[in-house]
C-alpha cells in the first residue's frame, strides 16, 4: 500500500480524505493503491461521502480492478445520493457518463437517485442540484443507459411554477429532447415554462417552429411558421438582452425571407450586419469546446446557418451580374446556397425559399447559363459538384420552358409598386432585375413619406404600427389596405377623444368624464365614428358566430374581417394589463386574417393629465398556447375620467 509522499509504508493517523487531498495538492493521480485500497474506502465511507471528492471516486472506479467493483459501485451510488453540492454532482456525473462501461453498469441504478433530486426543489441550492440531475438523466437517456420514455415523462410533467434557475435549464433540455425525439407534449411543456423562463423557453420554441416551417411543402405554411419563429426569437431577446443567439436567428430569418422576396443587396446587408454583430457577441459560445458535449451539434448548425446567410447576401450581387470573372468559384458558392437544406439539415421548405431566385436569374441572364453549361462539360477540371450543377441546370430548363406571362407574373409580384406604375408601358417588362429592385425601393420610400395626417405624431405612430405588423404574412394586398384604413380611423378616434370637448361632441362622449362609464359606451361611440368614416366597409356590433362568441365591433372588407375587442378596466392600463385580454382578442383571428384590435377604456383618477397619444397605442404579437402561427393585435387605450386642463 502507498500514500502520496511516502511509498515505503502507510502512515498511521492519515485518513483517506487526507491522502486524497495530498495527492491532489501535489498534482498526482489518485489511485486505489495510493489511498490504501477499496477496503479502506469502505471503512471511512461516512466521512468520504461528506467530502467533495465524488468525482475522484468516479475516476478511481473507472480504472479499478474487477475485484473491487462491488465495493466502489456501492460507494458511488451512496455518493450520488449524498452529493454535498451541485458542482460535485455535476462534475461526477460528467465523468461517469463519459466512461461507457461505468455508465452502462450504473446508469439504471443511479436513475431513481437523480429523479429524487429533480423532485427535491425547495431553495436555490436544491434547484441547481435538480437542474444538474435533470441534465445527467438526459445524457443517460441519450446514451441508452436509461429508459428515455421515463425521461420524457419527467420533462413533460414539469409544472408551470418552477424557479427561474431550474426552469431555464429545463427549457434548454426540453428543446434538446425535442430535437432528438420530437413530440408535441414537449412543446406544450415549453409553453408552460414561458412565465418562469421566458428567454430560454421562447428561444427553444423559436427553433422548433423554424424547423417545422422548413419542413412544410407550401409557401403560405412556410412563411407563416417563419413569422412565428421570428416572433419567438424576438420574445427571447426582449426578455434577456444578452440573448445574442436569438438576435442572430431573427436576422437569419430576415435574410432568408428577403432572399425569397427578391430583396436588394442593401436591404440584406442591413440584416447581415445585425447578424454579424450578434455573432461577435456570441463568439465564445459558438465554439463547441465551450459548450456541453450534447449541445455541440446545435452549435455546428448555428455556424452553418450563419454561413448560409452570408452566402445568400453575396449571391444577390452575383446573380445580378450578366457574367462572372471567376465562374467556377462563383458557381460553387451559389451551389452551396442552392443546396442549403443539406447544409443546415433543414427540410424541403428551404429549397422552396432559396432555389427559385437562383434559377430565375439563370433564365434571365444568358451569360450565367452559358457559364453553367461550360462548367458542366468538364466538372472535374473546374472542381464543380456535377450532381448539384445538374440539378440546377434541370431547374433552369424547367423554368425556361414556362410561359413568358407566368414568369413575368411571378417576377412582377416582387415589385407591386413598380408594376402598378409601369403596367402597359412599352418595354416595362424588359427592366433588369437590379433596376427594378432599385425603383421599387425608391417608390416604397416615397409611399412611406406620404403624410396621411396633418399631425406629425399621428403620422409617426401610423408608420410605426404598420411597420410592426409587416412581418404578418396576411398583411398584403386588400387585407393591408383594409387594415391600414381601419387603423387610421382608430388613431384619429383616440386623438379626437382626448382633444374634443363637450361643446364639440355633445352628450355622446359624456362617458369619458364619468367614473362609472360602461364598455358599451365606448362600443357605441367607436362604432358610430368608424361607420361614418369608412363607407366601403360593413361595420357591425355584437356579431354572433365568431369564435363561438360575439364580437364587439366587426369591420368587414369583403371576405376579410377585423374584430375590435373592447374592455373596461378600473386602474391604469399597461402592457401587462392588456396581455390579460389577449386570449379573447386573439380568438377572433382563428378563422380569418391574423390581425385585430383591442380597445380598453381606462378608468383611473389621475392627479395630472392623461397619457400622450403615443403611450396609448402599441402593437403586440404573440402565439397562443398550442398554436404555430403568430397573431397580431393593435392595443389602444382610451383614457376615461378626463378633466379639463383648468381643473388640473
Amino acid at each position: 500500500m502507498h500514500i502520496c509522499g511516502d511509498r515505503a509504508r502507510e502512515r498511521r493517523g492519515v485518513t483517506v480524505i487526507d491522502a486524497i487531498s495530498r495527492c491532489l495538492a501535489q498534482g498526482e493521480v489518485v489511485t486505489l493503491e495510493r489511498i490504501g485500497g477499496a477496503n479502506r474506502l469502505a471503512l471511512e465511507r461516512d466521512a468520504l461521502l461528506q467530502a467533495p471528492f465524488l468525482d475522484v471516486l468516479v475516476t478511481m472506479t473507472v480504472t479499478a480492478p474487477e475485484t473491487d467493483q462491488a465495493i466502489l459501485d456501492s460507494l458511488l451510488t451512496d455518493g450520488f445520493a449524498a452529493a454535498p453540492s451541485p458542482t460535485v454532482l455535476r462534475d461526477a456525473a460528467h465523468l461517469l457518463i463519459e466512461a461507457p462501461h461505468l455508465r452502462d453498469r450504473l446508469g439504471r441504478t443511479l436513475t431513481p437517485i437523480l429523479l429524487d433530486k429533480v423532485a427535491d426543489r425547495s431553495d436555490p441550492r436544491t434547484d441547481l442540484m435538480a437542474a444538474y440531475a435533470l441534465e445527467a438523466l438526459f445524457r443517460l437517456a441519450l446514451a441508452d443507459a436509461m429508459n428515455r420514455h421515463r425521461l420524457l415523462a419527467l420533462l413533460t410533467e414539469i409544472d408551470g411554477t418552477p424557479s427561474e434557475l431550474f426552469a431555464a435549464h429545463a427549457a434548454k433540455l426540453l428543446g434538446a429532447a425535442f430535437t432528438q425525439w420530437g413530440g408535441s407534449d414537449l412543446i406544450a411543456a415549453l409553453e408552460r415554462l414561458l412565465p418562469s423562463a421566458e428567454a430560454e423557453a421562447a428561444f427553444e420554441l423559436g427553433l422548433i417552429t423554424l424547423g417545422d416551417g422548413l419542413a412544410q411543402a407550401s409557401m403560405p405554411d412556410i412563411l407563416g411558421r417563419l413569422e412565428a419563429a421570428q416572433l419567438r426569437f424576438r420574445q427571447a431577446a426582449r426578455a434577456d438582452e444578452d440573448r445574442a443567439d436569438a438576435v442572430a436567428y431573427d436576422a437569419i430569418i430576415d435574410i432568408i425571407r428577403g432572399f425569397w422576396n427578391e430583396a436588394g443587396a442593401a436591404d440584406l446587408h442591413a440584416s447581415l450586419s445585425r447578424l454579424e454583430r450578434a455573432i461577435t457577441d456570441r463568439q465564445a459560445l459558438l465554439r463547441a469546446a465551450s459548450l456541453p458535449p450534447w449541445l455541440a451539434p446545435r452549435a455546428d448548425r448555428e455556424i452553418a446557418w450563419v454561413g448560409l446567410a452570408r452566402g445568400a447576401r453575396r449571391a444577390v450581387d452575383d446573380l445580378s451580374r450578366p457574367s462572372w470573372l471567376n465562374a467556377a468559384a462563383t458557381l460553387n458558392a451559389l451551389l452551396a446556397i442552392y443546396d442549403a437544406e443539406r447544409t443546415v439539415k433543414a427540410g424541403p421548405g428551404l429549397s422552396l425559399l432559396i432555389r427559385p431566385r437562383i434559377e430565375a436569374a439563370f433564365v434571365r441572364e444568358r451569360g450565367l447559363a452559358e457559364h453553367l453549361d461550360r462548367l458542366l462539360r468538364e466538372p472535374d477540371l473546374f472542381g464543380i459538384d456535377a450532381c448539384l450543377a445538374t440539378q440546377l441546370r434541370t431547374g433552369v430548363q424547367r423554368r425556361s420552358e414556362e410561359t413568358e406571362a407566368s414568369r413575368k407574373a411571378e417576377e412582377n409580384a416582387s415589385y407591386p409598386l413598380l408594376t402598378s406604375v409601369l403596367h402597359g408601358l412599352p418595354g416595362a417588362d424588359q427592366l433588369p432585375q437590379i433596376t427594378a429592385a432599385a425603383l421599387e425601393s425608391a417608390l416604397g420610400r416615397q409611399a412611406n413619406q406620404a403624410e396621411q395626417f396633418t399631425n406629425p405624431v399621428i403620422n409617426q405612430l401610423f408608420r410605426e404600427l404598420t411597420e410592426a405588423v409587416a412581418s404578418c404574412t396576411d398583411y398584403h394586398g386588400e387585407t393591408k389596405d383594409g387594415f391600414d384604413a381601419l387603423l387610421a380611423q382608430i388613431l384619429m378616434f383616440c386623438a379626437d377623444r382626448q382633444d374634443a370637448g363637450r361643446k364639440q361632441l355633445g352628450p355622446r362622449t359624456d362617458y369619458l368624464r364619468a367614473d362609472d362609464a360602461k364598455e358599451g359606451d365606448l362600443q357605441s361611440d367607436l362604432r358610430e365614428f368608424i361607420k361614418g368614416n369608412i363607407t366601403t366597409a360593413e361595420v357591425l356590433t355584437e356579431v354572433e358566430g365568431i369564435a363561438t362568441g360575439r364580437s364587439d365591433i366587426y369591420v368587414g372588407f369583403g371576405g376579410v374581417r377585423f374584430i375590435s375587442e373592447l374592455k373596461r378596466h378600473f386602474g391604469a392600463v399597461d402592457r401587462e394589463v392588456a396581455r390579460s385580454y389577449f386570449g379573447q382578442a386573439g380568438a377572433y383571428q382563428a378563422t380569418n386574417v391574423r390581425l385585430g384590435f383591442l380597445g380598453i377604456l381606462e378608468l383611473v383618477g389621475r392627479p395630472g393629465p392623461p397619457p400622450t397619444i403615443a403611450e396609448c397605442l402599441w402593437h403586440t404579437d404573440y402565439i397562443p398556447e398550442g398554436s404555430t402561427l403568430a397573431r397580431h393585435i393593435i392595443v389602444f387605450r382610451v383614457p376615461g375620467m378626463l378633466k379639463t386642463p383648468s381643473s388640473l
